[in-house]
């Protein structure tokens, strides 16, 4: 029986009968809420990074692997310590994982290897890992290449530029689902027509060519294909294991590599030439820049984000999304003095219709074919 008892004593058996309740009730309105906050707390990162390399007086640039590194480990304390709290404290509407959870008893167990593999293979000995500790080693990894290519991305373009190109991740994620054979709306296929156009209108403004560079841009555009993969995944690890667990994993993979990254290239040479020539201020723009990133962005907005989420519902959510560059340009003029032109209007007036296309299509039917709806 994949039926559930609510407060009240309501019985529902199924996901259907769930949203009805959810959607009638004060945790829609919570869970639309958070989802605007951690919009507004996503948007925020470009244009905090980005002050964090235009606002230095010393001519030593902050390097960026630095700069990774700290955050990632900024991050890991922070699901250490922090996220354990708001586990027990924050209540979040769970029934949609209580209701899979029980009615997906007759699925493949993912921890079970498949039947078909040789025995002692090297598949089968991947399979027998904790799905914990594959799912979150995984998305660690898509996690750093992208924030890696994202930090360089920021560290050379504007703050605007860094944060429309970042949300091409929206686009991307559908047309990969479409090239691996999963049925894609019309209006999605308009939608990454019009994002195309709009983004190079966007990047072509003349008004704002003094604050960006072609290099940055196509960091950036790399840093969306990594995170769009890392949605990707999500989609699949975030099913089956406990959002906590997963957080927890992935954001400890992400600090390791960050760190070995730094080591390898020789980071703490660039490290040190830059602690000795930063004064005072520079060394306090950088702390709140990486506490901000690492604590705000990195740790509390994802964890918010799973109970949220879960209330709005995907579709619903994505609509939220999809103002992220909106917020993050009007804070870069607000804060950084960034100015967009006329061209630069038109290109992110057609971008974000982009994303309202895209955010408002149908979903896959969720109890059609798993191998076809879902990647």
């Amino acid at each position: 029986d994949a039926s559930v008892t609510i407060d009240g004593g309501v019985k529902i058996s199924s996901e259907a009968e769930m949203r009805n309740v959810v959607y009638n009730d004060e945790t829609y309105r919570n869970g639309l809420a958070t989802v605007g906050f951690i919009t507004l707390l996503f948007a925020s990162n470009s244009p905090v990074i980005h002050a964090g390399y235009s606002l230095l007086s010393t001519d030593t640039s902050l390097p960026v692997l630095l700069l990774n590194t700290s955050v990632s480990i900024v991050g890991l304390l922070s699901v250490l310590l922090a996220l354990p709290f708001l586990d027990r404290n924050v209540p979040a509407p769970n029934l949609l994982q209580k209701i899979e959870t029980t009615s997906s008893s007759n699925r493949l167990n993912v921890d079970e290897p498949a039947k078909s593999m040789p025995k002692n293979s090297l598949a089968q000995g991947m399979m027998n890992i904790p799905v914990n500790i594959r799912g979150g080693t995984e998305l660690g990894l898509w996690k750093f290449l992208g924030t890696t290519a994202n930090l360089y991305g920021l560290s050379l373009t504007s703050a605007d530029h860094g944060a429309f190109l970042i949300q091409l991740t929206t686009l991307i994620v559908p047309s990969v689902q479409g090239i691996m054979g999963v049925p894609i709306p019309q209006r999605i296929w308009t939608a990454i027509a019009l994002a195309m156009s709009g983004v190079y209108l966007f990047t072509q403004d003349p008004a704002s060519a003094g604050n960006a560079s072609l290099q940055g841009d196509l960091f950036c555009v790399v840093a969306a294909v990594f995170y769009a993969t890392y949605d990707l995944r999500l989609f699949k690890w975030g099913k089956i294991i406990e959002p906590l667990e997963l957080i927890t994993t992935k954001v400890a993979t992400q600090a390791a590599l960050s760190v070995v990254a730094l080591v390898v290239s020789n980071g703490w040479a660039d490290a040190a030439s830059f602690f000795s020539s930063a004064s005072s201020d520079d060394l306090r723009l950088v702390t709140y820049v990486t506490l901000w990133s690492g604590f705000v962005v990195n740790a509390v907005a994802p964890y918010l984000q799973v109970g949220g989420q879960q209330a709005v519902g995907p579709a619903r959510a994505q609509i939220v999304y999809a103002s992220q560059p909106l917020w993050a340009a009007l804070m870069s003029l607000v804060f950084l003095g960034e100015t967009v032109g006329v061209q630069g209007v038109a290109g992110g007036v057609t971008f974000l219709g982009a994303m309202f296309l895209a955010a408002t299509a149908d979903v896959p039917d969720p109890d059609c074919e798993v191998d076809i709806c879902e990647v």
